[in-house]
């Protein structure tokens, strides 16, 4: 009876032990200077410390990469600037990003690894800009108007235009928000394959028979 309990534990510490380890890579990536800002609303930066969660569910499915977002999160909380508003922001966008994924996985099974690439991009961009859109909506109105004011001044900048009414400034700033939003997904799903691929040879040894996202290319559908 004890060895079965010890094996039924075996998988989740490993799965727990594997998420913290991504997580604690994504925020010391985060640390590195290495980030770059969105030219339309500058306060918004494209930044590496979303691929290691990427990687955590391509290579080990969604629980892994749920737990690396999460570590992440956690951290960001005790570290990070602006929390908890700004933690929780960066949580929202990985974890909508993850389930996103996990949707098109359901979807694609078995479609081959193209197709299921592709999916898990326009899902993932699809989820994380309809969460963020709803997120910066309750932020921008109800907590933190002078963001909205001083988007609204970055973007009259930027389009050479004249953005006064409140309805005006709050469209074009979250639509800009949503590109940014569906540009990190490229920017950090396309390192996160490449590297993927590349550990897809050692992958038994780091506990996963194969990469998740193969599993699912390639599996049948019941």
């Amino acid at each position: 009876m004890c060895g079965v309990v010890g094996l039924r534990k075996g998988p989740k510490s490993r799965s727990l032990m594997i998420g913290a380890v991504f997580g604690g890579l994504a925020f010391t990536l985060g640390l590195l200077p290495l980030s770059f800002p969105f030219p339309p609303l500058p306060y918004l930066k494209f930044d590496l410390a979303e691929i290691p969660s990427f990687i955590a569910i391509l290579m080990f499915g969604p629980a892994v990469g749920f737990i690396s977002a999460t570590s992440h999160f956690l951290a960001l909380l005790m570290f990070g600037e602006w929390t908890p508003i700004g933690p929780l922001m960066k949580y929202l966008a990985v974890s909508s990003s993850l389930l996103g994924f996990w949707a098109a996985a359901r979807i694609t099974t078995g479609m081959g690894t193209r197709v299921c690439s592709v999916s898990l991009a326009l899902f993932g961009a699809g989820a994380r800009i309809i969460v963020m859109a709803m997120a910066n909506y309750v932020l921008l109105t109800a907590f933190f108007p002078f963001f909205l004011d001083l988007g609204a001044k970055y973007l009259s900048s930027f389009m050479g235009l004249s953005l006064t009414t409140e309805g005006e400034k709050l469209f074009f700033v979250l639509l800009f928000t949503a590109i940014y939003n569906a540009l990190h997904i490229p920017f950090s799903m396309i390192p996160a394959l490449l590297l993927t691929r590349s550990l897809a040879p050692i992958s038994p040894r780091l506990g996963s028979p194969s990469p998740w996202i193969v599993v699912v290319a390639q599996s049948k559908k019941s």
